[in-house]
């Protein structure tokens, strides 16, 4: 026999994004806020609880700040490409 329920539950008020704006290296996660049009910045964050295709950010985001939802791997390589072309250059 099955059964389907449903379980009401209250989370408490925070910030949260979709969980398609969190790269997850493995090592850190990673979001990119938007500085400027057309220019964004690759911010290390905490995460919490993820309910429903959303994720609780715990540190590194403020509330108004707007974060990349889509293309976020697209971005991430480019920031990694950048970071590797730079430290090469510096030798």
């Amino acid at each position: 026999m099955f059964v389907d329920v449903d379980v009401l539950v209250t989370l408490p008020l925070s910030i949260a994004v979709p969980v398609a704006a969190v790269v997850d290296s493995g090592l850190k996660k990673t979001v990119f806020v938007e500085r400027s049009a057309g220019v964004f910045e690759p911010r290390q964050v905490e995460t919490g609880w993820r309910f429903g295709g959303r994720v609780q950010i715990v540190k590194g985001l403020a509330a108004g700040d707007r974060v990349v939802v889509a293309g976020t791997f697209l971005l991430d390589s480019e920031n990694r490409l950048r970071t590797t072309t730079s430290a090469g250059s510096l030798r």
